[in-house]
């Protein structure tokens, strides 16, 4: 027993690797989708008439708000910069994603068929991690983490 919890202990000493993982995995995808559909032709058009086809209003304004909206919340989850509202932000852009276009994808006629392939949307464990690092935090190698502790260490002094 006491081996297994100083185990359990020393694996979870090394969380904030999993979180850094996460997080500039989740950020770099963001950041890469959302600058392409900003300077991309070919992507920006693609964001459109994806947008078009779900119904969504304002296509080339909301391809835009979106774009810029990945781009910028993706650099600032890299950052572990105020990494709640990137998470909060981009949580929304993948609601909208699942609503609009995603769940229309699902064939399945059961109901753990339709879970099935609803958890299996590449959108659904995006909005999960993004979950996760909202409660999470970003972890002590993050712009968050330093800008906290100096704050904390001035209001101490």
């Amino acid at each position: 027993m006491l081996l297994t919890r100083t185990f359990l202990t020393e694996l979870h000493a090394w969380q904030w690797l999993g979180i850094l993982v996460a997080r500039l995995a989740i950020g770099v995808l963001f950041f890469l989708s959302g600058r392409a559909k900003l300077f991309v032709r070919e992507r920006r058009e693609q964001m459109r008439e994806t947008l078009i086809a779900a119904g969504v209003p304002f296509p080339d304004l909301n391809a835009l708000f979106v774009s810029t909206v990945e781009c910028v919340a993706g650099l600032l989850l890299i950052l572990g910069a105020i990494t709640p509202l990137a998470c909060a932000m981009l949580s929304g852009v993948m609601i909208v994603a699942i609503a609009t276009n995603a769940i229309r994808n699902i064939k399945a006629t059961s109901i753990p068929g339709w879970l099935s392939e609803f958890l299996y949307l590449p959108e659904v464990l995006l909005l999960v991690i993004l979950l996760w690092l909202f409660f999470s935090g970003p972890g002590w190698l993050s712009v968050d983490y330093w800008v906290l502790r100096t704050v904390a260490t001035s209001i101490a002094e």
